[in-house]
């Protein structure tokens, strides 16, 4: 293209426009240093934050179906209470599931309903609906649906204690257990029941350190009653890291996964303890104590609950829920939906959403993303304000960086009057002038976005040797781990790539627009008289 030649023509260094190059040299390293600091900034924010989006449905799940009190004042849920076959006791999702029928009520043997409780919900059959199987039914039968998976969940709060047996002094076999010190550690919890598939915990397991692994020995040499191998007394991530293996329960008690906020202050893999409960008896309410053992930790991020979060088994969390009443908070029961591509959210809620109204199931559940779940929902509708906030702080200073070059092009208009009076004699139009000194302005764009990208990636590439060097320079850590966690993410994000050399193109190509104009604009009879 000859306009593209020429362009590329002015823009090559010449000693006899050394201001020229200069300026526009330096142009050209601005828009890079902008370039390079936006790339590196934005890649880590947005691996951060999706790091901390990973955290937060960990916990849970991209999608949350909860009961409403609809639900909880239904015959279908109220029923069990006075029905013989159900044990005269209200049952949990999951317990529903498992069960035989939806109506077990016996008019022969089980007291009449209260005439205050709604009447039952029916199909066109005549038999009552089935709440929870129903849901299972749609998300199986489903066409939008059928890569999600569903599960139910139980939340509950307790008291957790642990014992942290550490050995003093020199151990050998002489004293095998040496000096003993004791501390304890006692907090106020809550209790969720683990789903060992969900690849987002996995991948948030912390690993064993040397202390856990002497403490695991420890135990096991001290306590004659245990005859499990120290590395059946952790959780692990399967071969193919698609789920959690913790131990079941054994002579240590119940196996469970404690936030790393318990790592720091001091408990290891091997700690053993209990959780408490209160629960109704014949005579009165009393303590009851489930033994348990810290079998790993996970980093919940920066989850506003994450730091009193234990994961424990279903039937863990099962018993103790059940010494509460089960409809006194909405969100301690209901079902996870997991799917793989977390954009797909609200698409896939919209779906639930359309099915659930068609077969009247609407009005008893609650679906809500990741986004709007109570616990959730302030922090991300933050991190995407100041996502929102720092693209347009990135776009000015792409929008100040390129402005450099309108500078650069009016000296170089200037300088090539001779040869656009001479261009233009010979048949240039105005046009071809124009696109010119508008290719200019984008090419110097384009180069110092590619020296921008190249410096960005090499520096992600040793992002932590340079974390590492500043943190030892000031003399603590430049990011802390509770919250950043103990690496950076260096991965370079496609989005903003695409975001920076699209903005940067374009800033360029409008930067160069009005010496571009200028130099359409000049006569070739006016620029040859002058000379």
């Amino acid at each position: 293209m000859f306009e593209l030649s020429v362009a590329c023509k002015y823009l090559i260094p010449r000693w006899r426009q050394l201001s020229v190059s200069i300026i526009s040299l330096v142009s050209m390293l601005v828009i890079a240093l902008v370039v390079w600091l936006i790339v590196v900034f934005f890649s880590v924010k947005d691996g951060l934050e999706n790091s901390w989006i990973d955290k937060l449905i960990a916990l849970t799940a991209p999608i949350r179906i909860t009961p409403t009190e609809k639900y909880y004042n239904s015959f279908y849920y109220q029923v069990d209470s006075i029905s013989s076959q159900a044990d005269f006791t209200n049952k949990t999702i999951g317990e529903k599931l498992l069960a035989e029928q939806a109506n077990p009520y016996n008019p022969d043997s089980d007291e009449e309903p209260p005439v205050y409780w709604v009447k039952p919900d029916l199909n066109q059959n005549g038999d009552l609906k089935d709440l929870v199987k129903d849901v299972y039914q749609i998300i199986a039968s489903s066409p939008e649906l059928h890569e999600t998976s569903i599960t139910d969940y139980e939340i509950t709060a307790a008291n957790l204690k642990l014992r942290m047996l550490r050995p003093y002094g020199k151990i050998d076999q002489e004293h095998p257990k040496g000096t003993m010190t004791q501390q304890f550690i006692e907090q106020a919890a809550y209790i969720g029941s683990f789903d060992p598939n969900t690849t987002a915990i996995a991948k948030t397991l912390l690993p064993l350190s040397p202390d856990d692994l002497q403490n695991l020995q420890y135990v096991q040499s001290t306590s004659a009653d245990i005859h499990l191998p120290p590395s059946s007394l952790h959780a692990k991530v399967a071969d193919d890291g698609s789920r959690i293996i913790i131990p079941g329960n054994n002579q240590n008690g119940e196996g469970i996964l404690v936030p790393r906020s318990y790592k720091e202050a001091g408990t290891l893999v091997g700690d053993q303890g209990y959780i408490s409960y209160y629960s109704p008896t014949p005579s009165a309410i009393q303590e009851q104590r489930i033994p348990i053992y810290v079998a790993g930790f996970y980093d919940p991020g920066i989850m506003p609950i994450g730091g009193k979060f234990i994961l424990a088994s279903h039937q863990l969390a099962g018993l103790i829920r059940a010494s509460h009443n089960q409809d006194d908070t909405l969100q301690s029961n209901g079902f996870n939906v997991r799917f793989k591509n977390l954009a797909d959210a609200h698409k896939i809620k919209a779906a639930l959403m359309k099915a659930f109204k068609q077969q009247g199931l609407d009005t008893y559940w609650n679906i809500e993303t990741y986004q709007e779940y109570e616990f959730t929902k302030d922090l991300i509708q933050q991190l995407h304000s100041e996502k929102n906030l720092f693209s347009l702080i990135s776009m000015v200073i792409i929008i100040v960086a390129c402005s450099n070059i309108i500078s650069m092009l009016i000296i170089l208009v200037n300088d090539k009057k001779i040869e656009i009076g001479i261009l233009r004699s010979m048949g240039a139009t105005s046009g071809s002038i124009a696109i010119i000194f508008g290719l200019c302005g984008m090419v110097m764009g384009a180069c110092g976005s590619i020296i921008g990208i190249i410096v960005a990636v090499i520096t992600l590439k040793n992002l932590k040797f340079l974390v590492d060097m500043i943190s030892r320079f000031q003399g603590y850590d430049l990011f802390n781990p509770v919250f950043y966690g103990n690496t950076l993410p260096n991965q370079i994000s496609m989005e903003v790539l695409g975001y920076v050399v699209l903005a940067t193109a374009l800033i360029s190509l409008l930067a160069g627009i009005v010496p571009a104009v200028k130099a359409s604009l000049l006569r070739p009879s006016a620029i040859l008289r002058s000379e």
